[in-house]
């Protein structure tokens, strides 16, 4: 019975992964390039100023025209629109179509690979706490772990590689440093330390943290599940 269960959830994660790479995942490092389009009119450090547009640091998964003293559109005002992925790469394709009354000017990127990469660049405009909007609960992200990461990972001390490496210990150490597992080159290259930062924007979408990665698991969407899970690693010491 335990054998079907893992076989069906694994089916299961491969069917919901495959049907997600039907948008392309962005790159980050492009995304920074294509900005630069960005800054004759925004700033996109945290706390800089507003000019013609406003300031686009940590806007996304934030309410359309919520930027603290910038003078919107009535149109942008009254859109509605909160700023997911779907609807950023909408706007950005065409600004004056989605929001008709607009203040923008911008005529738009023409190519979804473009706006893809913007998207993950505005991604990583966060600041390190702006992802653990509350403090996580362990027993929660327990649960969490089990839900999502046990058909690959063991949590145990001394626990058995499964698809993934065994994940005991691992907040605040070195990326691919678990012994006799055999990471993909671009976790081995990656530099990366397990910081609170990396750990939330790892389980937030692996394929777009880390291009290359091994790890077929889609990313957790909710703040609150994320800091939980947080929490829960950091207990396995």
């Amino acid at each position: 019975m335990k054998l079907k269960y893992l076989i069906s959830t694994c089916i299961g994660s491969v069917m919901f992964v495959s049907a997600a790479g039907a948008i392309a995942a962005g790159d980050a490092a492009s995304g920074e390039k294509l900005a630069k389009k960005c800054a004759a009119c925004h700033t996109m450090d945290e706390g800089g100023k507003n000019r013609l547009g406003p300031n686009l640091f940590n806007i996304l998964d934030k309410p359309a025209g919520a930027v603290e003293g910038y003078k919107y559109s009535s149109a942008m005002k009254e859109s509605g629109i909160t700023w997911d992925a779907a609807t950023f790469q909408d706007f950005i394709a065409k600004p004056k179509k989605v929001v008709k009354g607009t203040k923008m000017s911008f005529s738009g990127l023409k190519t979804a690979a473009q706006r893809a990469d913007l998207l993950a660049y505005f991604q990583t405009l966060r600041s390190s706490t702006a992802e653990i909007e509350s403090h996580g609960n362990a027993e929660d992200g327990k649960v969490v772990a089990q839900k999502h990461c046990i058909v690959c990972h063991s949590f145990e001390k001394g626990g058995k590689t499964v698809y993934g490496p065994n994940l005991f210990d691992m907040a605040g150490k070195p990326a691919a440093a678990i012994a006799g597992y055999d990471y993909s080159d671009a976790l081995k290259t990656s530099g990366l330390t397990w910081t609170d930062k990396n750990l939330i924007g790892f389980l937030a979408d692996p394929e777009q943290f880390l291009k290359g990665t091994k790890a077929r698991f889609p990313g957790l969407k909710s703040a609150q599940d994320k800091a939980d899970i947080l929490a829960y690693m950091k207990t396995l010491k």
